[in-house]
């Protein structure tokens, strides 16, 4: 049973301390890291930063300036555990968003992301969606993948071909961008097939894969549509970095992993005109 109370103890909701809306923004999502990362402790779930979110704990120890969103990554059999415990334990300010937690969650792309009901947060292209659109954190779901060369090559072109295909599919939100996406956004029936087919097909090699042990790469899973493959070395064990107020799980080498996705100048801020939000209009307290 929730104990709504423990977790509002435990951590307080402190967004309306922000001095901006977007540090208001940061103020719930740090908060749903805490509970997340409370519950990953209590049940033995391993999980670590990833993408800008570690990037914003190596370069600056928090969140990038511009950042409105947190990016988490779960191995696939810690992923599936957490799963069935955050819809037992999360706190009622909270939710998990899946495509079977909500029936209006329409984003193949990526499987799940975790919501504050408290809040309002719209990306453009996503007006007419009927999904809760609390501020979130998303789950990255990790597989393994082969290191032998030919049959992770294999792999990487089921990858290549599931991101074009959602890439395909995606168009259907950024119809005013180019005439290119409107043709594409046409064809959306075709592209949610493919990519409903895609997904079905992969979840054997999902399974088989989940044997290779410590010989492998790490990468996101099959099933979603970024790619980025490390050594499994690099991710474990996993070590605790300082986020913000608070510590938090990291791969075990952070700069390697930084290194595979954003190529060596990590460090380096992009330019003033490229340093966006993701979405356009964000409500911390509603």
């Amino acid at each position: 049973m929730n104990d709504v109370i423990d977790f509002c103890k435990k951590f307080p909701d402190n967004r309306r301390e922000g001095e901006t809306v977007l540090r208001q923004a940061q103020l719930v999502l740090l908060r749903m890291l805490k509970v997340i990362d409370y519950l990953c402790r209590k049940h033995d779930i391993k999980y670590w930063l990833c993408s800008g979110t570690l990037l914003g704990a190596v370069r600056r120890k928090g969140f990038i300036p511009w950042d409105d969103d947190l990016d988490i990554c779960m191995q696939r059999e810690d992923y599936e555990r957490f799963l069935r415990i955050a819809v037992e334990e999360f706190p009622d300010d909270m939710m998990l968003q899946t495509r079977e937690t909500d029936p209006h969650y329409h984003y193949l792309p990526l499987p799940c992301k975790v919501r504050d009901k408290k809040s309002f947060i719209l990306s453009p292209g996503f007006e007419d969606e009927a999904c809760e659109k609390g501020l979130f954190l998303d789950i990255f779901p990790a597989d393994r993948f082969h290191r032998r060369p030919l049959v992770f090559r294999w792999e990487q072109m089921l990858k290549t071909y599931y991101t074009f295909i959602c890439k395909c599919l995606d168009s259907v939100y950024f119809t005013r961008k180019s005439l290119i996406r409107r043709i594409l956004a046409f064809f959306h029936p075709v592209f949610r097939f493919l990519v409903i087919g895609y997904q079905k097909m992969v979840r054997k090699k999902i399974t088989r894969n989940k044997t290779l042990g410590t010989n492998c790469f790490i990468g996101p899973g099959f099933d979603v549509a970024w790619s980025c493959y490390s050594r499994y070395e690099d991710i474990y064990p996993l070590r605790e970095i300082t986020f913000e107020d608070a510590s938090f799980f990291a791969p075990h080498v952070p700069e390697a992993y930084l290194i595979t996705q954003f190529g060596p100048d990590y460090m380096t801020p992009p330019p003033e005109n490229k340093r966006l939000q993701h979405a356009y209009v964000i409500k911390p307290v509603l």
